[in-house]
């Protein structure tokens, strides 16, 4: 059987932007309080903040029901995914790879949040051809306040006209890359009679999440706040409660390239272990 390889600098470069990727992920839990969860009993379940941590889940694994895929119909939805923030509640996240505020980035986007919120089925069809109307099933409903900080002390709320819904568009798409934003100029209407296929086309690759700018920060009088980078986020609920999957670093371009890069090697390496045997 022949043997292939790797060349040594195109394993070391794939060991990099592995460690690189694992990075690009919230680190640490600094405070959580879970608030108002509208006195339901199995949201109060959801009080596991280190659910936020890491990468957005790409399989959910129930103990009944065994291992599924996230995709945009299938949210993540297990306690150990997801961690809940009602009205008058907070999650802050810290970051080890700074958040920067880098115009560009893809359509100016720096972070990312990826939540609960799933498109609605709307023809009947639960196993493989479903199609949405835009709705969702699950999020689109909370009021959530995101602010960002340098150095965990002072915070800017990025001003609430800009950003978009906490846990809203767009739902998880566990096979995309957790680091590309969605093009925020898509609403919901645009989704309107896809199916999965046409959702991931729409999504270009990305594995979805709200999209948001550091270039959003204001101070206090609501006047805007030049923030170069920042390594923490919080979010304080409003209304309803919010459910948190992930927070992203985008990378910029450059580092952007290099895990395509990345994606392709992964995706040779199936046919250079076929070629090889």
């Amino acid at each position: 059987m022949k043997k292939i390889r790797l060349a040594p600098a195109i394993a070391g470069l794939f060991l990099a932007l592995t460690l690189d990727a694992r990075a690009q992920f919230a680190s640490s839990v600094v405070s959580y309080s879970q608030g108002d969860v509208n006195n339901n009993a199995y949201y109060a379940t959801f009080n596991n903040p280190t659910a936020a941590l890491g990468a957005p889940s790409a399989i959910s694994t129930d103990p009944y029901f065994g291992a599924s895929p996230v995709d945009p119909f299938d949210a993540p939805y297990l306690n150990s995914q997801i961690v809940g923030v009602g009205a008058g509640g907070s999650l802050t996240l810290q970051f080890n790879t700074p958040i920067l505020n880098s115009p560009s980035n893809p359509f100016g986007v720096d972070f990312l949040v990826f939540g609960h919120a799933g498109f609605t089925i709307t023809n009947g069809d639960y196993s493989s051809g479903g199609i949405t109307d835009g709705s969702l099933y699950a999020g689109g409903t909370a009021n959530m306040r995101v602010s960002v900080s340098a150095d965990g002390v002072h915070f800017f709320t990025l001003n609430p006209n800009l950003t978009p819904q906490v846990d809203a568009l767009f739902p998880t798409d566990g096979s995309g890359n957790p680091v590309l934003p969605v093009n925020p100029a898509l609403t919901a209407a645009d989704f309107a009679g896809k199916n999965l296929a046409q959702i991931r086309a729409l999504y270009a690759g990305s594995a979805g999440g709200e999209g948001f700018s550091l270039n959003w920060a204001v101070d206090s009088s609501n006047q805007s706040v030049l923030l170069p980078s920042v390594n923490y986020v919080r979010f304080d609920g409003v209304s309803d409660v919010a459910f948190i999957d992930a927070v992203a670093v985008v990378p910029e371009p450059s580092a952007a390239a290099l895990a395509l890069l990345g994606a392709a090697v992964m995706s040779w390496l199936p046919r250079a272990k076929r070629m090889a045997s």
